[in-house]
């Protein structure tokens, strides 16, 4: 497996750039528009950035100070230039090969990001609310 720059986006930082965009009376635990937004910046971040093409995947990493929204960027080098603090300020970063149970997010060339889709043209988003999956981990929602 090839190495990937992973980007490390603490829980409580997204919830604390991007949770004010959650519409008055939403689920936070299931409602994604701050997710929507961290991704949005991220990928104009990245479309800049870019210097040739490039995969972005996600999942959640859980330690004993919380959870951390971790996005692996593969190949590293097409991003090298990235700097993500526009999006949301940067926990952690290492490079190191992703999980095999990521989820897609992002295809990226220079000028253009795009959402990724699975096989079946779904997309992928990650509510930034209360916990709601194993051992209390954010889950993951699937858009189709």
């Amino acid at each position: 497996m090839t190495a990937a720059r992973i980007l490390l986006f603490s829980l409580d930082d997204l919830r604390r750039v991007h949770g004010r965009l959650l519409p008055p009376g939403a689920d936070p635990r299931v409602d994604t528009a701050p997710f929507r937004a961290f991704r949005r910046a991220l990928l104009a971040a990245a479309a800049r950035a870019a210097t040739g093409r490039s995969e972005l995947s996600m999942w959640w990493e859980g330690t004993y100070n919380g959870y951390a929204l971790a996005v692996a960027i593969e190949p590293p080098e097409a991003l090298g230039a990235l700097d993500p603090e526009a999006a949301c300020p940067l926990d952690g970063e290492r490079v190191a090969p992703p999980r095999a149970d990521r989820y897609p997010l992002a295809d990226v060339e220079p000028g253009r990001a795009a959402v990724a889709q699975d096989r079946d043209g779904a997309t992928f988003e990650a509510p930034f609310g209360a916990a709601t999956g194993h051992f209390g981990a954010p889950g993951m929602r699937r858009i189709t």
